[in-house]
């Protein structure tokens, strides 16, 4: 279905330049740029060159746009993009929603409007699932869990007994939510385990990555803020509590008992000490290992994690030690014949 370059101008509050009645059917990128489509450009290092394949329109800033005759201006040209995608995806045909003759569904279990529930999919009794929930193929609800409206579970999602996942939540393939935490008290004749009672909370318009693990409280619960974005293979220990819109990179651990304040971006890779706390909007570098608390606002890098200048400095030192232990050698070198000169001379 196409729509109107000026349509498109106005759905996403921008400023057309150039063909409004010209159609686009799609969007692509710049490097591979397509026919009836539009793409987005933030530099000018991203504007195809003279004589290059170009889509029929751009969505572009103001001083880009002298590069294109048919453009959409914008002042976040990635949102208005979105945007775009966003109009797009609603036009596409849905199949209604259904649950497959497939999946177990206890009859104890609550199920809002226009839930879909796909192939070998069980919800066990007691669970209560939100308008507009789409529940794919091989997901496991446990018992009393809650799934909030209009949240997506994608494929082999377990969402395990008495957690609570928020509304507009996406859940990608294979993660898992409410394992038991990792915890034991050793004793003489070995581990003996600490029975992991708690839940796990998500909050609303949370997205966790494919094959997370976010584990239940041992006794209270395991929280993730409202807005956060969580990416793959992210391992969340018990009891930790993530406050709103942090953003967790890939591979990231974080220990049991941690605290991670709001709007804080963390790296890849990044691993995070147990029971310790990091402040609002703080910064940790990817491949940073955090063993002690962060205040507020930190920036910080390295292994251990210190201030990002700092591990700067370190690095670069680090770089010069070939050189500097040969300059080192040369003068433990110059210092014995020193020595032996002067026990000549004595």
């Amino acid at each position: 279905m196409s729509v109107t370059l000026a349509e498109l101008a106005e759905i996403v509050g921008g400023k057309l330049k150039g063909d409004g009645i010209l159609a686009i059917e799609g969007v692509c990128s710049l490097e591979h740029p397509k026919d009836r489509c539009i793409a987005f450009a933030e530099s000018a290092g991203l504007i195809p060159k003279d004589g290059a394949a170009r889509p029929a329109a751009v969505i572009i800033t103001e001083h880009l746009s002298g590069s294109f005759a048919d453009a959409i201006i914008a002042e976040n040209p990635r949102l208005a993009f979105v945007q775009v995608i966003e109009h797009f995806l609603a036009q596409e045909p849905r199949p209604k929603p259904a649950v497959s003759p497939l999946a177990s569904v206890s009859p104890k279990a609550s199920l809002g409007s226009d839930v879909s529930v796909g192939e070998f999919a069980v919800v066990c009794a007691g669970a209560s699932i939100g308008d507009g929930v789409r529940i794919d193929a091989n997901c496991f609800i446990g018992e009393s869990a809650t799934i909030g409206a209009k949240t997506r579970l994608h494929p082999g999602v377990k969402v395990l007994e008495r957690c609570v996942i928020g509304e507009h939540c996406i859940i990608n393939a294979g993660t898992v939510i409410g394992a038991e935490g990792y915890g034991f008290v050793s004793t003489a004749e070995g581990h003996r385990k600490f029975p992991q009672l708690g839940r796990v909370v998500v909050g609303d318009d949370v997205e966790i990555g494919a094959c997370c693990t976010i584990d239940r409280a041992a006794l209270d619960e395991t929280r993730i803020g409202r807005g956060c974005k969580i990416d793959n293979l992210v391992q969340i220990a018990h009891n930790v509590h993530v406050g709103e819109h942090t953003l967790i990179a890939a591979q990231c651990g974080i220990a049991g008992r941690a605290r991670i304040g709001s709007w804080c971006v963390i790296g890849g890779q990044v691993g995070i000490q147990g029971g310790i706390e990091v402040g609002d909007r703080c910064v940790i570098a990817g491949q940073s290992g955090v063993f002690g608390s962060l205040p507020a606002g930190s920036k910080v890098s390295g292994y251990p994690a210190k201030p990002h200048q700092q591990a700067m400095r370190v690095l670069a030192l680090t770089q010069k030690l070939p050189e500097l232990t040969e300059k080192l050698k040369a003068l433990e070198e110059e210092l014995r014949e020193l020595k032996r000169k002067g026990k000549g001379k004595s």
